[in-house]
C-alpha cells in the first residue's frame, strides 16, 4: 500500500522560517524591474502558498497585508497544526490552512478553491516526484489569474551534481534504520566522514561535497532530515522548469534574488559577452547557472506576458519606494551575490545608505540625487535593487499602514516574542509598511516585548529584565554560538543589543510600522497592543 506521504520526510516535522522572496510587495517589484505589470496591491487581492511547512511566512505575510486574503496548504497534518494555531493566537481572520496534497488540489473541482493573483512554492520542486511537481504546475494552470505572479524555488544541478551519488548514498544507509530521528542522521554524517577519511575516491574528485559534508553539522537536524532523505530528490536544470511553467501558460520573468538578474554580479567577466549574445531566454539562464555554479533557484513566472508601454514603466518605476531596515554598517559595504561577494562604491552607497536613514524614498527621488547626475537611470535602479537584495532597504506597499495592519503585526511580534521567551525562537519580525516581515535578533524581539506599554524603558532596565528571564528559565546569552558564563559579560551584550535597538534601529523600526510614533524622550514609543 502507497504512504500517504508518497515518499517525502513525515515524521520528523520542519524547521520554521520566513522567506521574504513570497511577498506579493516582493515578487511585485521584480516583476516591474525585469519589464513586466505586476499585480495591483492597492486593491484586494488572494496569494496561496503550496507546501507551506509550519506556515510562517503565510502567518506573517497575512498579519502584515489584512486587505489580502491568504491560503496554505501542506499535506502533513503537523504543519497544518502548527501553522493554524500560530494564526490563531496572532487572531488572523485572513488566512485559511488546509490539509491537502498537491494532487488533491490540482483535481478540486472548479468552485472548490479561489483564484489567486500569486501562487508560491518554496523548496518543494525538486524534492519531490514528476507527478507531484505536475500537479503544482497543473495547480497554477487552473487556479493562476491572467497577469498572475508565480514563484518556483529548487535546487540546481549545476550546483548539486556532485552531491547525487552522495544523497544516494545517505538514503541507502537510513533505509535499513527503525527511525529516522537525529541520532540517525549524526550516524549518517559520521559514515560518510568515514568514507572519506578512508581514501572514497569521490570525495577527492569532488572537493565540494567536502565543503557540504562540513556544513552538516552546523545544521538544523530536521532541516538535514527534509533537504537530503526524501525518496525524490532531483536537483533541476532551470530550462526544464521553464517548460513546464510554459505549459501552465506562465512566462518566465526573472529571479526573485534580485542581483541574479544582473549579469555583472551574476555571472563571471569572461561570460558577458556569451551573455549578450544570446537571445534565447532559457539558455541564457542556464548560462547564468553555469557561470556561478549556481546551487538554488527563486523564478518568478508570470500568467501571460503583457509587458507596460515605456511611458507607464518608468511611471511605475518611478512610484517605487524603498524603506532601510536600519542594518549597521560598518567599514565597506558588501554585497553577498551568487559569485561570492562585491563591494558598494562608498562614494554611490554611503549618500544612498544615508538617505534611507532619513526615511522612506520614492525611485525618483533617488535618480534625482547628485550621485546619479548624468548617469543612466539603469545605474540607479542597479543600485536600489541591491540595496533591497543585500537587505538594506525594502519595497513599501503602496498602502499606508492601516490601524488594523498594525494592531494584527503587533499580536503576531508579542506571540514571536512569547515563543522566543520560551526557548522557541522565531528571529523575525512582522513590517506592516512592507507588508511583509524582517529579520531580528531574538533580543531585540524581548526587548520591544518587555517595553512598559506607557513609557519606553532604557537599555539597561531592558537588559535587567531580559537577563533575569533568561536566568529563571535556565537559558543563556548566546555568543559566537556559545553560551555565555560570565553575568557581567552576558548583561553587556543584552544592554548592547538594546541600547542599538533604540539608537540604531528605533527610526527604521517605525518607518515599518513596527514601532509606533517617538514620545518626547526621544525613545521609540511601544508597539501598538
Amino acid at each position: 500500500m502507497a504512504r500517504w506521504d508518497d515518499g517525502y520526510t513525515s515524521d520528523l516535522v520542519y524547521t520554521s522560517g520566513f522567506y521574504r522572496e513570497l511577498a506579493p510587495g516582493w515578487l511585485g517589484l521584480a516583476a516591474l524591474l525585469m519589464g513586466h505589470r505586476p499585480p495591483d496591491l492597492a486593491r484586494p487581492f488572494r496569494w496561496a502558498e503550496l507546501g507551506c511547512g509550519n506556515g510562517f511566512s503565510a502567518v506573517a505575510l497575512a498579519a502584515a497585508c489584512p486587505h489580502g486574503e491568504f491560503w496554505a496548504f501542506d499535506f502533513n497534518p503537523a504543519h497544518v497544526e502548527t501553522a493554524r494555531a500560530l494564526a490563531e493566537r496572532a487572531g488572523l481572520a485572513n488566512l485559511t490552512v488546509r490539509e491537502a496534497s498537491f494532487a488533491e488540489l490540482a483535481e478540486a473541482p472548479p468552485g472548490a478553491l479561489p483564484q489567486f493573483d500569486f501562487v508560491v512554492a518554496h523548496g518543494i520542486w525538486s524534492w519531490v516526484s514528476p507527478a507531484n511537481r505536475a500537479a503544482i504546475a497543473a495547480f497554477i494552470r487552473a487556479r493562476l489569474i491572467a497577469g498572475g505572479l508565480a514563484y518556483v524555488s529548487y535546487n540546481v544541478l549545476t550546483g548539486w551534481a556532485s552531491m547525487l551519488p552522495v544523497q544516494r548514498l545517505m538514503r541507502l544507509w537510513t533505509e535499513p534504520q527503525p527511525a529516522r530521528g537525529e541520532r540517525d542522521v549524526a550516524g549518517m554524517i559520521a559514515f560518510l566522514r568515514q568514507l572519506k577519511e578512508a581514501g572514497a575516491g569521490l570525495f577527492a574528485a569532488n572537493p565540494a561535497i567536502e565543503t557540504r559534508l562540513n556544513a552538516m553539522g552546523e545544521l538544523d537536524m530536521r532541516y538535514l532530515v527534509h533537504e537530503y532523505l526524501n525518496a525524490d530528490w532531483a536537483p533541476v536544470m532551470s530550462a526544464d522548469v521553464a517548460a513546464e511553467m510554459e505549459a501552465a501558460k506562465c512566462v518566465f520573468v526573472g529571479s526573485a534574488s534580485l542581483a541574479d538578474n544582473m549579469d555583472l554580479v551574476s555571472v563571471p567577466s569572461g561570460m558577458l559577452n556569451m551573455m549578450r549574445d544570446t537571445r534565447d531566454p532559457r539558455l541564457r539562464e542556464v548560462l547564468r547557472d553555469v557561470g556561478s555554479a549556481q546551487g538554488f533557484r527563486r523564478d518568478v513566472f508570470r500568467r501571460g506576458a503583457n509587458p507596460p508601454s515605456q511611458a507607464e514603466h518608468v511611471e511605475m518605476l518611478d512610484a517605487i519606494r524603498l524603506v532601510g531596515l536600519g542594518r549597521k554598517v560598518e567599514g565597506e559595504i558588501r554585497f553577498s551575490v551568487s559569485l561570492g561577494e562585491v563591494s558598494g562604491k562608498p562614494e554611490i552607497y554611503v549618500p544612498l545608505l544615508d538617505r534611507l536613514q532619513q526615511g522612506p524614498v520614492t525611485f525618483r527621488q533617488l535618480c534625482e540625487m547628485e550621485i546619479f547626475a548624468a548617469k543612466p537611470v539603469s545605474e540607479a535602479l542597479q543600485a536600489a535593487a541591491l540595496l533591497v537584495s543585500g537587505g538594506f532597504a525594502h519595497p513599501m506597499l503602496a498602502l499606508a499602514p492601516t490601524g488594523e495592519a498594525r494592531r494584527a503585526c503587533a499580536a503576531l511580534n508579542a506571540e514571536i516574542a512569547r515563543l522566543t521567551a520560551t526557548g522557541t525562537p522565531l528571529p523575525y519580525l512582522a513590517a506592516p509598511a512592507i507588508g511583509s516581515a524582517i529579520a531580528a535578533d531574538p533580543i531585540e524581539i524581548m526587548a520591544l516585548a518587555g517595553m512598559a506599554p506607557d513609557a519606553a524603558d532604557d537599555a539597561e532596565t531592558l537588559a535587567v529584565r531580559i537577563a533575569a528571564q533568561l536566568s529563571a528559565q535556565g537559558r543563556s546569552v548566546q555568543k559566537d554560538g556559545k553560551p555565555v558564563t560570565d553575568a557581567a559579560e552576558a548583561h553587556a551584550i543584552v544592554a548592547n543589543v538594546t541600547r542599538g535597538l533604540f539608537a540604531a534601529r528605533g527610526d527604521a523600526l517605525r518607518h515599518l510600522g513596527i514601532l509606533d510614533g517617538r514620545p518626547a524622550g526621544g525613545q521609540p514609543s511601544p508597539p501598538v497592543r
